[in-house]
């Protein structure tokens, strides 16, 4: 079996198990680290030859990308100071007490010791932020941890090269290492900050989104491998480039169809990217090497969790007496539990170089250790916000959902029950009591729902904020098939699309809220009731 074959029958997979987890209450993640292992352990699949520099250069920019482009710098720099205290001295402090737990646990040199806790050490908040949308927990928290993982990835994978070139045999003293790291972190922002400022300029004078999207690709990878060329951090450069096209060249420079065009791209990449990281995991690892080293990995994941619990209290702790200002409490216990290993450890153990001493269980014993982090801390996360009262659910959007539910209900009974009628399955008789008592649920829920719509400004917003994503869709994919069949000319439709564009813009920020605040207008006049064939 080649390796594209392989590869691609691991996208194969990957999307039959987002398919799956539809269906299953379970983590998507979760259930890939599951299908990883239980393919790796199929005696037919080979083991997935790894090139480290390959895979690093494959798999960071766009993990690392797709997360900064996402993120509200305004809420970053609300919470700088947390954000910074976990990500910065929070990792360094990480790398330490899991040094000396290493070498004390396992008796492992002091490199290879360093090295393990390296890898350990980033965070990754994919699942995590996902419980957090579906329950809509507060921005604040969900600030807090996103922004740790993204700065605390780009550390420990500065951290990792160094540490890299101790194993390999480069002699390093502590103030050269300090030296270096703050070259690297240095040097990268930079980079990031200029190819990112340059590209949100060119932005600004290009209207295609096709163009646009695969630019934003092109600065992921090219920031990477330019500051890698000058010998200074590329996912620094690749973090700080994605802050700057996310807060300014999505917003000033790019128009709503382009920036439609990037989320979604850079969320199916990075979908496709995270299956690939987490079925690795069942390939890289020789037959029974998670079985070999499960002591080990059991006393690992003991000893991540109580350093990070010694790094997030004392952090906030520290921010509390420095600002003066409280989080609360509930928010702290989230960010320890939350702090999940998942797709950066991974990708930094497929990267490490076979001539790393004990290569084969340093690797194990990473990737049991996300295994174990994201079962045991990935499913117990949902409960602990239920237990902590981080759960938002408002009463109305409750009553909404539920409306809106039985509506759809008792409109599907309805269809149903006409196509039993045209078929002659039941008689007139029972189908007028039926469509009488379907038809009178449908309509007071309906009712329901008008009223929800019209008295409370928060579940219109809702609503609104979802379907001007939809009617904008349809709108230009309705002009996009009247340009390919020749209906309408490249003039035209570039000044239809900017118009479509301009109420896309007015759907977001407005909310067409202008329906309800103009008092003049007549709603009755302005959207008349379509006229309905009698049953």
């Amino acid at each position: 079996m080649s390796e594209t074959v392989l590869l691609v029958e691991l996208l194969m997979v990957a999307i039959v198990v987002a398919i799956i987890v539809k269906y299953v209450r379970l983590p998507y993640t979760i259930a890939l680290v599951l299908a990883g292992v239980f393919v790796g352990l199929l005696p037919e699949v080979p083991a997935f030859p790894v090139d480290p520099h390959l895979w690093l250069l494959l798999f960071l920019p766009p993990l690392l990308f797709e997360g900064t482009i996402n993120m509200d710098l305004e809420l970053l720099k609300r919470y700088a100071t947390p954000v910074g205290l976990l990500a910065l001295p929070g990792t360094l402090l990480s790398v330490a007490l899991l040094t000396t737990a290493f070498q004390l646990l396992f008796a492992l040199p002091v490199p290879l010791a360093m090295l393990l806790a390296v890898m350990l050490s980033p965070t990754d908040p994919v699942s995590v932020l996902a419980t957090f949308k579906e329950y809509g927990v507060a921005r604040g928290l969900q600030t807090i941890v996103e922004g740790e993982s993204v700065f605390n990835d780009g550390v420990a994978v500065v951290l990792y090269i160094i540490v890299l070139a101790w194993v390999g045999g480069d002699a390093v003293t502590v103030a050269e290492g300090i030296v270096e790291f703050v070259k690297v972190v240095a040097g990268g922002a930079l980079v990031g900050l200029v190819l990112g400022y340059l590209t949100h300029r060119l932005y600004s004078v290009i209207d295609d989104n096709l163009i646009e999207v695969g630019l934003s690709l092109a600065l992921a990878y090219g920031a990477y491998l330019v500051a890698e060329r000058l010998e200074v951090s590329g996912v620094i450069a690749v973090v700080v480039a994605g802050l700057i096209i996310g807060n300014y060249g999505r917003i000033f420079s790019m128009s709503p169809s382009t920036r439609l065009s990037l989320t979604h791209f850079w969320e199916v990449a990075a979908f496709l990217i995270n299956g690939l990281l987490f079925l690795m995991i069942g390939l890289t690892v020789e037959r029974g090497g998670l079985f070999s080293y499960a002591g080990q990995i059991g006393l690992v994941f003991v000893a991540m969790l109580v350093a990070r619990a010694l790094i997030v209290y004392g952090s906030i702790g520290g921010y509390r007496l420095l600002s003066g200002r409280r989080l609360p409490d509930g928010w702290v216990h989230v960010v320890n539990w939350g702090g999940l290993r998942g797709s950066i450890p991974v990708a930094l153990a497929l990267g490490l170089p076979v001539i790393v001493a004990q290569v084969d269980q340093l690797r194990a014993i990473t990737l049991g250790a996300v295994f174990l982090s994201l079962l045991v801390q990935g499913i117990t996360l949902k409960p602990l916000l239920r237990r902590l009262g981080l759960v938002r659910r408002p009463q109305l959007q409750e009553e909404f959902e539920r409306a809106q539910g039985l509506a759809m209900a008792a409109r599907a009974a309805l269809n149903e029950l006409e196509w039993l009628h045209g078929r002659g399955e039941i008689s007139d008789s029972l189908y007028r009591k039926l469509n009488r008592y379907f038809e009178a649920v449908r309509q007071e829920n309906a009712d329901a729902l008008a009223s929800l719509t019209e008295d409370h400004g928060a579940v219109r917003r809702r609503q609104l904020a979802r379907v001007s994503t939809q009617l904008f869709t349809a709108e230009r994919s309705a002009l996009d098939e009247a340009l390919r069949r020749g209906l309408l000319s490249e003039e035209v439709w570039r000044e239809l699309k900017r118009e479509v564009d301009a109420r896309l813009v007015e759907g977001e920020e407005a909310g067409w809220e202008r329906l309800w605040e103009e008092e003049q207008v007549d709603l009755d006049e302005t959207f008349p009731p379509q006229d309905v064939e009698p049953r």
